[in-house]
């Protein structure tokens, strides 16, 4: 009998991705651990996996004997192909809505078979009643940005378990509680990103960097303009200003005046225009790190190499890359799975014996050319790759044509439906103008997708009103609360001695639980081992590495937020795991194993492997 209580994991794919990108990652995620797969993910499992043999497989699974918690796996699809082109807002919108029909869909079948067995045998399963107690949310690429958005809403709309205990929420949150249609109200278990760009993308300081931002940010629709930072308009809440709370600590060290810089910075931002959405997911005084805080397990996991798409320094929000010198490393690769590296360390690299015919036969090697003069590189068999290699001059100016065509066409239409969301929402909100009285029933006509008449055109000042207004709503509920977040965060700084001994306690808190929670998961059986969540450790000094002069800095908008990320007295859970692949042009699908049936994306199966041994249930 399938225990009523349930864990429930949400997975969100990339930019122009879909479901079916992040497939392999959701079945072995539902096998390892016993698992099902929602019906609403039925369409993005690649054969031959499907919901019949994934339940099969969980009935004869260990975890089956389990009366206490079960997974269940959302693999949504909300955001499928050019919707992702929305924006990370409107993108992570979409998704709570579609993991609150999956809650209320796990809790209506559940009384439906209790129903069912009461008509059948006359008795039923007990007083109890299906439940989600646990939420766990994975993005991978884009997906990353949009979970963390997301888990913001769901804490402002009161859905998290620990806030119905809360004495001091404000009246707004309260009501938004009421008005949710299930009566489950998850822990927030986990939060994990695989290769998702947190600080945006960034910048090499080459020509194709340059041209390839000036082209996204203008061609990739509203999430172009937030991965390259060009967006504004989040102002933090209005109880959060400049100055200091009257019972708050001065600065006691140099990182609490870095902070309060970043914040007099941000404030400066935000009489501006306020803030990028990527820097307002990572700044203590939005609910999206106040959602952060409350995840037990936050893991990230990145590139350290090869990864051209989302670079190992904004996945991992790191200010360096000391990867790019490879012989000043000591690699330690984990015993089970060698592209998860369990350490790294700075070595002085031995000097180069070969003669010097030697150095540049190795330079003029096939594997140190690039891709374009090299067919083996080119991820097709022989002999095509050779055939697509010669055809190159004539085939690349039209594939860089299309693509270009591809991605101003899919941006405009994106442009439209985000116009058309936002128009939507200040009519039910009763936002807009009394002039736009008159395309009400259009627009409601149209939203049922039944041809209305012409629609008016919102101007710059409306939008421009209506996002502002948008943006007060999500934050109204923790306004009140905002400034005795601050009393703490400034509590965390008051002594860097302080601080270090209670990161270091709350360390060992968590290991404790964590091992315990291991163990009394391998206790149902000697096959099914949940092994321990070792992150990558870098065993020397930060200015012990070699870091290139070349390498292009982090923007200041970049450096605030990877302060505010790597803040172990704000997050102390977060835990960072490097993937190394070798002999791989781009990393990024590797990492997901996006398309199973290419041999290159097959090598990330051990780092799949890797992930899902470690994720608690």
């Amino acid at each position: 009998m399938p225990a009523l209580k349930v864990h429930l994991v949400v997975i969100h794919h990339g930019l122009w991705g879909t479901p079916q990108n992040t497939s392999f990652l959701t079945s072995t995620l539902a096998k390892y651990h016993g698992g099902t797969i929602s019906p609403a993910s039925a369409s993005t499992l690649v054969p031959p996996e499907s919901l019949d043999t994934i339940a099969t497989h969980a009935d004869s699974h260990p975890n089956s004997k389990r009366g206490d918690i079960r997974l269940v796996v959302l693999n949504s699809g909300v955001n499928a192909g050019d919707f992702t082109y929305d924006g990370i807002d409107w993108c992570g919108e979409r998704l709570v809505t579609d993991v609150y029909a999956e809650v209320k869909r796990i809790e209506q079948e559940e009384e439906a078979i209790n129903e069912g067995e009461e008509e059948d045998t006359g008795a039923s399963r007990g007083n109890g009643e299906a439940r989600v107690v646990k939420l766990s949310l994975i993005g991978y690429s884009l997906g990353g940005l949009i979970v963390r958005y997301a888990a913001g809403v769901m804490l402002s709309d009161g859905f998290f378990s620990m806030l119905l205990a809360d004495q001091n929420s404000s009246s707004a949150a309260k009501k938004k509680r009421t008005q949710l249609s299930f009566q489950s109200r998850p822990t927030p278990a986990s939060l994990s990103t695989i290769a998702t760009p947190h600080l945006g993308i960034t910048e090499t300081g080459s020509t194709f960097s340059k041209v390839a931002k000036y082209v996204g940010s203008r061609s990739l629709g509203r999430s172009g303009k937030q991965l390259y930072l060009a967006d504004r308009g989040w102002i933090p809440p209005s109880s959060t200003s400049d100055n200091t709370p009257s019972n708050s600590s001065p600065p006691a060290s140099s990182s609490d005046a870095l902070t309060s810089n970043a914040h007099a910075h941000a404030h400066a931002e935000s009489q501006e225009g306020g803030m990028c959405l990527i820097e307002a997911l990572s700044d203590p005084r939005f609910t999206f790190h106040r959602a952060l805080r409350l995840f037990s397990r936050i893991d990230i996991y990145a590139n350290a190499v090869a990864d051209l798409t989302v670079p190992y320094r904004t996945a991992s929000f790191s200010p360096h890359d000391p990867f790019v010198a490879p012989l000043h490393l000591t690699l330690t690769r984990d015993s089970d799975h060698a592209v998860l590296l369990s350490s790294y360390a700075a070595k002085v690299p031995e000097p180069e014996m070969n003669p010097m015919w030697k150095q540049v036969a190795g330079k003029l090697s096939p594997k140190n050319l690039p891709w374009i003069l090299n067919p083996q590189r080119i991820p097709f068999t022989f002999p095509l790759n050779y055939v697509a290699w010669v055809a190159l001059p004539v085939l690349l100016p039209i594939m860089l044509g299309l693509v270009l065509h591809k991605l101003t066409s899919d941006s405009r239409v994106s442009n439209k439906r985000v116009e058309e969301f936002e128009r939507m929402w200040g009519l039910d909100n009763g936002h807009l103008p009394n002039d736009h009285d008159e395309a009400v029933e259009s627009i409601k006509t149209s939203k049922h997708g039944k041809k209305g008449n012409k629609v008016i055109k919102l101007d710059k000042a409306t939008k421009e009103k209506l996002e502002r207004t948008r943006i007060r709503g999500l934050l109204a509920e923790v306004e009140a609360e905002v400034e005795e977040t601050l009393r703490e965060v400034g509590e965390d700084y008051v002594a860097e001695e302080s601080a270090q001994s209670t990161t270091e306690s709350t360390s060992c808190t968590s290991s404790a639980t964590e091992q315990n929670t291991i163990e009394s998961e391998n206790k149902y059986n000697d096959r099914y081992i949940v092994k321990s969540n070792d992150e990558t450790i870098p065993l020397s000094p930060l200015e012990s590495y070699h870091i290139p002069t070349s390498e292009t800095p982090l923007t200041q908008i970049q450096l605030r937020t990877a302060s505010n990320l790597n803040n172990k007295s704000l997050l102390p859970q977060v835990k960072k795991h490097l993937a190394h692949f070798e002999d791989v042009l781009n990393a990024h699908a590797v990492i997901i194993v996006r398309t199973t049936t290419m041999e290159t994306h097959r090598k990330g199966m051990g780092l799949i492997k890797a992930f899902v041994e470690r994720f608690g249930l």
